[in-house]
């Protein structure tokens, strides 16, 4: 036996009520019906009782349909709420689907047929939209799992890194006695690999903050070619380290402050940076990494930087998804995949693009374009 639909009449003349009971039941459903009179009375049984659906008399005693229909829906009642009216008003009309009414139907148009059509119709939009919501809560949920996966992942695994490299750091200083030259470069080589996982523990983070839409921008008034000289500095020990020539090669003109500066976070580019100039020393075992900067001008509106290697360069299947996520090259070194990945994001982020010219054995060119911001 089918569950019965409940279903509330809301009108206080008794024989609009008994036209609306007959053509449902005419219509052959299974239905469990109450009434009420008046809006007051509808409301506490809608607020006090579960129904399916409930019909709605345009004009009631103590308020109109209208009123109701925004009152029910203010509170909350989601269910269907079909409104019959005695008039063939289309502004009417207009009003009461503005206000949350899920159908309307003329009082002089009502018959078994239309009536459960008007029903269905709003039960199947009604269904619809239940589904809807469950699907977002249950997205929301997931993506609050996921957030607090991440956080404690991260957490968890970024603090015994610091503190095994602080403790290795003790060691290196002599702080309990002097070591072995041996001893000393396995703790460099230590100490290097625990910088690289919080790297990409780092990149985890930050590429789930970008996805998660909870990216703040402190957006501020930076000039490209300061954070291009700090990180080229900060990185030049990298490229020592591996006989590499780090250059950073830019305009001369007088007035190349001005033409470098962008609106951006600076944090966020000085991280750009360093993921693109760090990744070139990386695959880089001989030749040269330079850093080229060009600034805006009439013609170009953007600041442009790029990042040239002599590295061991990038095959074209690779090239066609080296932006995407956990997308890692053939190359024997190919990291995380999160670097380029999270990199891409920064730049759109600040409305740039960011593409890749290169051959394998010969080197790439990363090319990164920001909007300038001329005064």
């Amino acid at each position: 036996m089918d569950t019965p639909l409940k279903v509330l009449i809301v009108d206080d003349d008794e024989v609009d009520r008994m036209a609306v009971r007959r053509a449902l039941k005419t219509a052959g459903l299974t239905l469990e019906i109450s009434e009420a009179y008046d809006c007051a009375m509808a409301i506490a049984k809608l607020q006090d009782n579960h129904f399916d659906c409930a019909f709605i008399d345009y004009r009631l005693p103590d308020k109109d349909g209208l009123a109701l229909v925004q009152e029910l829906r203010d509170n909350g009642i989601k269910i269907p709420l079909i409104v019959l009216t005695g008039q063939g008003d289309e502004q009417i009309a207009v009003d009461l689907m503005k206000a949350g009414a899920s159908d309307y139907l003329s009082k002089a148009r009502i018959s078994p047929p239309r009536l459960v059509g008007c029903l269905q119709n709003a039960m199947r939009i009604y269904q619809a939209q239940l589904e809807a919501a469950i699907a977002t809560q249950q997205k929301e949920e997931l993506a609050r799992q996921k957030e607090d996966f991440v956080s404690r992942m991260t957490h968890d695994l970024r603090t015994p890194l610091i503190a095994a490299n602080r403790m290795l750091g003790l060691f290196q200083e002599g702080l309990y006695g002097e070591i072995p030259q041996d001893m000393n470069k396995a703790i460099d080589v230590i100490v290097r690999n625990n910088q690289n996982l919080l790297e990409m523990v780092n990149n985890l983070l930050e590429v789930y903050t970008h996805e998660a839409g909870d990216k703040r921008l402190n957006l501020t008034i930076v000039d490209v070619r300061e954070i291009v000289t700090e990180v080229s500095q900060e990185l030049a020990p990298l490229a020592e380290e591996k006989n590499i020539r780090l250059t950073v090669d830019s305009e001369t003109e007088s007035d190349l402050e001005a033409k470098t500066k962008v609106k951006g976070d600076r944090l966020e580019l000085r991280r750009l940076l360093t993921n693109l100039i760090g990744n070139a020393i990386k695959f880089t075992d001989e030749g040269y990494v330079k850093v080229r900067l060009i600034g805006a001008d009439a013609v170009n509106s953007f600041v442009t930087i790029a990042v040239e290697d002599t590295g061991a360069g990038i095959s074209p299947e690779d090239k066609t998804m080296l932006f995407e996520r956990f997308r890692r090259g053939k190359h024997r070194r190919s990291t995380s995949g999160l670097g380029l990945y999270l990199s891409r994001r920064i730049v759109e982020a600040h409305q740039g693009t960011i593409e890749v010219e290169s051959e394998l054995e010969k080197g790439s060119i990363f090319w990164v374009r920001l909007p300038a911001k001329i005064n």
